[in-house]
């Protein structure tokens, strides 16, 4: 008797409650969290900064005599300015393919959030070049991986011997005074130098309890910042792809193997330090006050290539670091 396969019965489509994308958890990305994002109404303008030498000058205090002048001092006031570009990526979706596609694909979705990914990966690339890295700030340390030049360089935090806890108190000593008494209150680092912290017996030793057999200690971002006693803890997890299309992936972690400290402020105002800030220009059309904007098109003009709809996904903003000397750079500082 023939027995008939169990592909005779059934013809393969796709599933209607599964498809599979691989889209990064936006936690991953910390451009818009370390510094503060000011929302600006032009695309470029000036900012007032006063002279911070002044504010700590000693000697001019006197001891006054009865019906005697006292002295006067002045002030220094100057002013930087911001550019804010404007950065772009769209998808067109084809009426065809639209008009074919399965209902579960729901492309045009789809489509909008690869845009967004693409442009927050873009955006995490800006932050790392413009605070993240060599050269930015005014004081740093190299990691070496032996015989560590003091005030130049320190061990690699992935070796047995290295003193991170040790590292970031004197580069806080150093900002502090470098800084004129701003504290050093939020640190950043790359996914790779977490990895090595959360392992490093300088780290271990002083979390509650030690990290036994019968009593595992767990290591978390919150407990790193009470450790470095900083207020933010922020690790970059961001991954990018640096292939070309059709090209097997070349990932890396955008942040790198560096850590940094800085001086952030919870909000920004009248008179208030910050060692970088990013200007959002949210005027554009569209812009949230991140600078962000989502738009869909459709029409003729559209229709004529057979388009069905057009998203493009802008961001307008421009990072600086507006001081230099309220950061503190460790550069390579795991092998």
């Amino acid at each position: 008797m023939p027995y008939m396969a169990p592909s005779a019965v059934h013809i393969d489509k796709p599933l209607t409650n599964l498809t599979l994308a691989f889209v990064q958890d936006q936690t991953n990305f910390i451009a818009d969290k370390v510094f503060p994002v000011v929302g600006v109404d032009h695309q470029t303008d000036k900012y007032y900064e006063w002279d911070r030498a002044n504010m700590n000058r000693t000697g001019d205090v006197s001891k006054i005599a009865p019906e005697t002048e006292l002295p006067s001092i002045g002030m220094a006031l100057s002013n930087s300015s911001y550019s804010a570009d404007v950065y772009g990526l769209a998808m067109n979706f084809e009426e065809q393919m639209l008009a074919n596609e399965d209902a579960m694909l729901n492309t045009r979705s789809a489509g909008a959030q690869t845009l967004m990914t693409r442009m927050l990966v873009h955006r995490e690339e800006q932050f790392a070049s413009t605070f993240f890295a060599d050269g930015v700030w005014s004081t740093k340390r190299n990691g070496v991986s032996s015989s560590p030049v003091a005030g130049t360089s320190v061990l690699q935090w992935n070796d047995a011997s290295s003193t991170p806890i040790q590292d970031v108190t004197e580069a806080k000593r150093e900002s502090h005074l470098a800084s004129g008494g701003m504290r050093m209150n939020t640190m950043v680092v790359g996914r790779e130098v977490y990895d090595e912290l959360v392992n490093n017996s300088d780290i271990l030793a002083r979390l509650n309890g030690g990290a036994t057999v019968t009593n595992t200690a767990l290591v978390v971002k919150q407990k790193l910042a009470e450790i470095f006693e900083v207020e933010n803890f922020y690790v970059m997890d961001a991954v990018k792809n640096t292939s070309a299309e059709g090209i097997a992936e070349s990932n890396a972690y955008i942040g790198g193997k560096h850590a940094m400290l800085c001086h952030t402020p919870s909000s920004v105002g009248l008179m208030t330090p910050a060692a970088g800030l990013t200007f959002a220009w949210n005027s554009i059309p569209g812009a949230n006050n991140l600078g962000v904007s989502v738009e869909s098109y459709s029409g003729d003009w559209l229709r004529v290539k057979q388009i069905a709809e057009r998203i493009e996904v802008k961001m307008a903003y421009d990072m600086k670091a507006t001081a230099p000397d309220l950061g503190f750079f460790f550069n390579g500082i795991v092998a």
